[in-house]
């Protein structure tokens, strides 16, 4: 390629027309668009940000029409060499930080691309020290006619056209900028036409965390007039959008700013050179992380837990510019639990090479020794954060069955087969006052003293078939049975070996969360399972011959107990 033509021996360098139509798929969501903008809100001194999204109905949805993101922030005026900013400001590769180490921006397409991959055109109105509101434009449909025309494509020098009517409300009182965004027909597109209502939601979401350092400090960010409060995915910081949440969940006062704060897992540098990352790893809040199997319930969405599973928080200069999932830097893959641990790394911008980050601020690939330093560091700290939620879990699994029993989910599945098996056929059946002894007895074996919780348990015992608690029974005694006309209660001895030495240990196995089980521990479980398996058919066995007459006194009941056995087996799965 030749850097000088003569008169008809060159053709451009680049089709202008052409490539603007191409980087309109930059890849952009809509929050890391429009915080782009915000990024140049926050790098002129702006305390106080506007994003107002104007919808339009059309049939049955609303779709968002223009864009506008206003700040407070020093204006645009004349740059050091005489030249105006804000005439630049739509130029692709313009920046005043233009590759600096010491600001959020630093390539000068960030804000442009933005627009464009939403956008046709794009307007800026700004005031500068010098007190008066200008004006540029950028038109992508006119851009291209003036290049099929012959001429070429430019950014005309600022105006004087006003702020319009309908936007004046934006406008700030002394310097400022307001961008603009109309011609918006990206957000309408099968692929990208969510509702308004949908747009603005997770706009809110995604600025929150993304700013969350920012909003944290005092600046004030808002959308469509609504002040954002920072979404922090290690759930460290006070008076977050998370705290008012947990806060509302338990009933609490709403003036009351209780934090609910995670547990430090690690804190610690990574050193990268001469330089060093910050790697945080937390347990998310008990209130948060609740009890085992609804880190997916409505509760854990609102708080944004399933979005952050696998998920690692990139901090580039106090603002966040990459959340998601890595590969290969999970040890062992990422797992169900992890939603409930946040992970964070900080680090600035001379350290942009080893992070991988690009000009649109996406996409951060750490480069392979960096990649292996956080894995290792990972290696360390993930199974930690794991192990101390599988014994919050396993206390909260413990306190459940102080309410509910810890056979309640057999139960409650054994109760919607009734219908299918055989029915007692108990001649002399305890009286309906015997049996009502009976279960209040067995309410005050599982510690249900309180009135208003026995209450509660026994009239839930009393819509169950067959009843089975572990209780503290004296003596050599494993299981004891009491039968009624429609129900049978059954005690399982917590003292017994039996239930200390099998039980017990399955259970805990069974609530864990596979990824923390050693194969060497779930081998000798289902081993000593077998041995105890076979060790009680053999001492029922046992047990039958101490009858002068066990064919006689017991061969119903073998059938009808292999009989209810296969029928159970058959339909209960899954259910614990």
């Amino acid at each position: 390629m030749t850097t000088t033509t003569k008169s008809g021996a060159g053709i451009p360098a680049i089709m202008t027309g052409h490539t603007l139509q191409s980087l309109r798929d930059a890849g952009y969501s809509l929050p890391a668009a429009i915080a782009e903008v915000v990024d140049n809100a926050i790098e002129a001194n702006a305390n106080a940000i506007e994003v107002y999204l104007e919808d339009v109905e059309e049939g049955r949805k609303t779709h968002v029409e223009r864009i506008a993101i206003a700040d407070d922030g020093t204006g645009m005026g004349t740059g050091a060499e005489g030249e105006s900013i804000l005439q630049h400001y739509l130029q692709l590769g313009y920046s005043t930080r233009y590759m600096s180490t010491k600001t959020i921006g630093k390539y000068g397409v960030g804000a442009k691309l933005a627009a464009l991959n939403f956008a046709e055109r794009v307007d800026v109105w700004s005031c500068s020290d010098e007190g008066s509101w200008r004006h540029v434009y950028f038109d992508l449909e006119e851009a291209l006619a003036a290049e099929q025309r012959g001429d070429s494509i430019v950014i005309a020098e600022p105006d004087d056209l006003p702020v319009p009517e309908e936007l004046v409300f934006l406008q700030p009182e002394g310097t400022g900028t307001i961008v603009l965004w109309s011609k918006i027909d990206r957000l309408r597109t099968a692929r990208r036409a969510a509702d308004a209502n949908a747009v603005r939601v997770d706009l809110e979401k995604e600025l929150s965390r993304i700013f969350r350092d920012f909003i944290d400090g005092g600046i004030e960010l808002c959308v469509n007039e609504k002040k954002l409060l920072p979404h922090d995915p290690l759930f460290l910081m006070e008076n977050t959008w998370a705290d008012k949440a947990i806060a509302k969940q338990l009933g609490l006062p709403a003036k009351e700013d209780k934090h609910f704060p995670a547990t430090v897992i690690a804190d610690e540098p990574i050193t990268v050179d001469n330089s060093a990352a910050q790697l945080r790893v937390t347990l998310y809040p008990a209130e948060v992380t609740r009890k085992r199997g609804i880190g997916g319930d409505k509760f854990a969405k609102k708080l944004r837990v399933p979005d952050n599973q696998g998920a690692i928080s990139f901090v580039r200069l106090d603002r966040e510019i990459n959340y998601t999932n890595v590969p290969r830097i999970f040890p062992r893959g990422v797992m169900k639990p992890d939603r409930f641990i946040g992970i964070e790394i900080r680090f600035t911008p001379d350290l942009d090479e080893y992070f991988g980050v690009r000009h649109v601020k996406r996409g951060v690939e750490p480069v392979d020794d960096l990649r292996i330093a956080i894995r290792e560091r990972l290696k360390k700290y993930l199974p930690q954060a794991r192990k101390q939620l599988d014994e919050r879990w396993g206390e909260e699994s413990r306190k459940e069955q102080e309410t509910t029993g810890e056979h309640a989910p057999i139960e409650e599945a054994v109760k919607e087969i009734n219908r299918t098996l055989p029915k007692s056929r108990i001649q002399e059946a305890p009286s309906e006052e015997e049996q009502q002894q009976a279960l209040q007895e067995l309410a005050f074996d599982v510690g249900k003293d309180d009135p208003e919780e026995q209450e509660e348990y026994l009239k839930r015992a009393r819509e169950l078939p067959v009843i089975v608690e572990s209780v503290d029974i004296p003596g050599s005694l494993f299981i004891d049975i009491q039968h009624f006309s429609d129900q049978v209660v059954i005690r399982l001895n917590t003292r017994h070996r039996f239930y200390r030495e099998l039980w017990e240990p399955i259970k805990e196995i069974a609530e864990m969360d596979p990824g923390l089980v050693s194969g060497e521990q779930a081998v000798n479980t289902a081993r000593r399972t077998m041995e105890a398996l076979s060790l009680l058919i053999m001492a029922y066995g046992r047990a039958e011959s101490m009858d002068p007459d066990p064919e006689g006194q017991f061969g119903d009941l073998r059938m009808f107990w292999g009989q209810f056995l296969n029928t159970m087996l058959g339909k209960v799965k899954g259910v614990v």
